[in-house]
């Protein structure tokens, strides 16, 4: 019992994952998480791999002193360097990345538009996830160096949003008449809705979605789940908890039952 009770791990650059932690909440109701999003380094996209790799680890590493059974890595920047973590860690981590790259496989769509960071589009993560499983698959990404850190600070600002998706998703429609658009970085999510008012013709899909199953299915294989009716969500960051307290009223989590500012410095 007390391997099951151990709480589920999500990390993020930021408050983006946040719309994991959603999706979560959905499928395993009586699973506790705690939270991590190193608001004090964000925007991760625009960082180096080895800096990222070193700021990811940090997280991890907190995690592992609160006993988590597993971690989500929430964002897609550090999803992408998910080979590099995988051995640093005693716990299963499960990816962005591949949980939604498997989905468009399945899907067996013809072409998918990408929106994400710049360096998670400069890796080329997704592409060669998704060409493994479906080569023929037109993937058109596009990187944006500012969505992420504007919804970050809670700029929440309607013009300033929406004129920031419609430059970056005019390229990729000019590159290709795309019907389906990847949500390729967990901050977007909460701006769904302005994605659907500037292109309403576009079907979003939020890997967040898969990555929550993804979860389940590891824990069921593992006899892991919690038999309680309803976790508790603990809310950690290294910056300021007021966006993180506003963004988690929007998404309708339950809880937080805790939040609190964790230092990271070493």
């Amino acid at each position: 019992m007390y391997q099951n009770s151990r709480p589920i791990g999500v990390i993020d650059s930021g408050v983006g994952g946040l719309t994991v932690v959603r999706q979560i909440q959905r499928l395993l109701p009586g699973e506790d998480i705690i939270f991590f999003g190193d608001s004090a380094n964000c925007p991760y996209g625009n960082r180096s791999a080895d800096e990222i790799y070193a700021l990811a680890l940090r997280m991890l590493r907190y995690l592992e002193s609160q006993e988590v059974k597993c971690v989500a890595i929430a964002c897609n920047t550090i999803s992408s360097l998910i080979d590099r973590l995988r051995g640093e860690c005693p716990f299963s981590l499960v990816s962005i990345i591949e949980s939604g790259a498997d989905y468009i496989v399945r899907e067996k769509l013809p072409s998918v538009g990408l929106i994400g960071t710049e360096f998670t589009v400069s890796t080329g993560a997704y592409e060669a996830r998704i060409h493994a499983g479906n080569p023929d698959c037109l993937v058109v990404s596009k990187g944006s160096a500012d969505l992420a850190s504007l919804i970050d600070r809670g700029d929440f600002n309607r013009s300033v949003i929406d004129e920031e998706i419609t430059a970056q998703i005019d390229v990729i429609l000019s590159r290709a008449p795309v019907k389906d658009l990847i949500l390729a970085c967990t901050h977007f999510p909460i701006v769904a809705e302005n994605f659907h008012r500037c292109f309403p013709e576009l079907r979003l899909i939020d890997p967040a979605e898969q990555q929550a199953i993804a979860v389940k299915n590891l824990l069921v294989y593992r006899n892991l789940t919690n038999p309680q009716t309803r976790g508790k969500l603990t809310i950690c960051t290294s910056g300021g908890l007021e966006v993180y307290s506003a963004v988690a009223q929007m998404l309708n989590l339950y809880g937080p039952e805790d939040s609190r500012v964790v230092s990271l410095e070493q």
